[in-house]
């Protein structure tokens, strides 16, 4: 019963992310992704600004996914600003994350995530929380950086090692997502 809802939550959330890509290709093929990347210019400083918060916050907010902004970042601010951009985001959200958890304690970060994703990251920690490596960190954030951050902000594990490891594991997410993701996304838009 439990595998069958697992495996109904993972199809969902497939399902969603390539419904969002969709919509998000068919809008860049509409608009052109020409003029989009100009409206973004345009703006000015603010789009960047607007782009940091909201993926700041799709991080803080664990349900929701900054991978979707990542992509469709590296295809509007161009791959390189969309690193630099989602990878401030990355830190400021994951770090805010944390010290939700180590501020206000283990029944506010289920509120953020579900008890359901709190008690399996509980059992996936507690494996390595004595050790507090910051190796271990590294492999385990790029899974899912929002959820874990949470996580490791209810251990002993020091704010410290854990931006260490954040930095390290959101320059391979993050990188992924903008460099793999957003070339994916153009090759949609401009077919």
């Amino acid at each position: 019963m439990q595998f069958t809802s697992k495996l109904k939550n993972i199809l969902l959330a497939i399902s969603f992310v390539v419904v969002f890509y969709l919509i998000m290709a068919l809008a860049l093929q509409t608009i052109g992704l020409d003029n989009a990347q100009m409206l973004i210019q345009k703006t000015g400083i603010w789009a960047p600004v607007v782009f940091v918060f909201l993926c700041a916050l799709s991080l803080i907010l664990a349900p929701l996914s900054g991978s979707s902004l990542f992509v469709v970042g590296g295809t509007l601010f161009g791959k390189h600003d969309a690193f630099l951009l989602s990878y401030i985001a990355s830190i400021i959200g994951c770090s805010i994350n944390f010290w939700i958890s180590r501020k206000l304690g283990r029944r506010v970060a289920q509120r953020f995530i579900g008890k359901e994703n709190l008690n399996e990251l509980d059992k996936f920690i507690n494996k390595f929380q004595s050790s507090r490596s910051i190796i271990y960190m590294i492999v385990i954030m790029p899974l899912s950086q929002d959820l874990v951050s949470y996580a490791i902000g209810l251990t002993k594990i020091k704010y410290t090692h854990f931006l260490i490891a954040l930095i390290f594991s959101s320059t391979i997410v993050i990188g992924g997502y903008v460099y793999i993701g957003s070339s994916l996304l153009e090759l949609f838009v401009k077919n």
